[in-house]
């Protein structure tokens, strides 16, 4: 095979190896897009926090008008104020992972990118012979290792933080769960609660609409975060497999 041969050869590869990382770019890109729709989702947790707050603030006064038949639901009403704040909390911890998520998502597009164009000036400069061709080459090869390993971390980075925001569907799982629960107890207590009974039921059947919408937010947001988990093992796969850029091992599909 002659030296024209082998340069054309090169340059194909270095050219798929350059639309492999593209594909990469793309599945990076996919990963944030599932990381916003976790956030899209946990930002209406705020109104629904509210919402129970007063709802549970209204309870309390029917509970307290209601006297002994109320005590119950007195103390459901306290602990579902507890809910609220576990509610809140999760919107406030949410809303500092989205700050890092979208940051981490930018370096690793700038690494990765970075990372591309050397792996293309590789092939490129292998295409040349000569002392100064392979000392330029042997220089990439430890940049591109070297970036690798940046790359690497910040991937692993980004799958904590996704596993974070799955901690986080747990804890709205956890409230819905516990809301229920109540809402069913008020319930029942509305059967004993004489000229009280209407108030006591409609608390019941309005925290089984907060519920139902928490239900949802719940469902929509572990449908992203497992998603989102999915592409990133995936993308640690590719990595420990050998180079980010792995299209020429045949590592990568569309």
């Amino acid at each position: 095979m002659g030296k024209g041969e082998v340069a054309v050869g090169q340059e194909s590869r270095a050219n798929e190896n350059f639309d492999g990382a593209s594909r990469i770019e793309a599945r990076i890109g996919a990963l944030l897009g599932d990381c916003i729709q976790v956030f899209r989702a946990f930002s209406e947790l705020a109104e629904l926090a509210e919402n129970l707050r007063i709802l549970s603030l209204n309870a309390e006064l029917a509970a307290g008008r209601a006297g002994d038949k109320g005590r119950a639901v007195r103390a459901l009403t306290q602990y579902t104020r507890e809910l609220v704040n576990r509610l809140a909390q999760v919107q406030t911890e949410t809303a500092g992972l989205m700050s890092h998520t979208y940051g981490l998502t930018a370096a690793i597009l700038r690494e990765h990118h970075q990372h591309a164009l050397i792996e293309r000036a590789v092939g490129a400069i292998t295409a040349g012979s000569g002392t100064m061709a392979d000392s330029a080459s042997r220089r990439l090869e430890e940049a591109s290792v070297a970036m690798t390993g940046t790359l690497a971390r910040s991937v692993e980075r980004m799958v904590e933080y996704i596993e974070r925001m799955s901690a986080r569907t747990r804890a709205v799982a956890e409230v819905v769960s516990a809301s229920d629960s109540i809402a069913t107890n008020i319930a029942i207590e509305a059967v004993g609660a004489g000229l009280h009974e209407a108030e006591f039921r409609t608390v019941a059947d309005t925290m089984r609409r907060y519920v139902e919408e928490l239900r949802t937010i719940m469902e929509q947001a572990g449908a992203a975060v497992r998603s989102a988990v999915d592409k990133g093992v995936a993308l640690q796969r590719i990595n420990r497999s050998g180079r980010m850029p792995a299209a020429r091992q045949g590592v990568l599909e569309a």
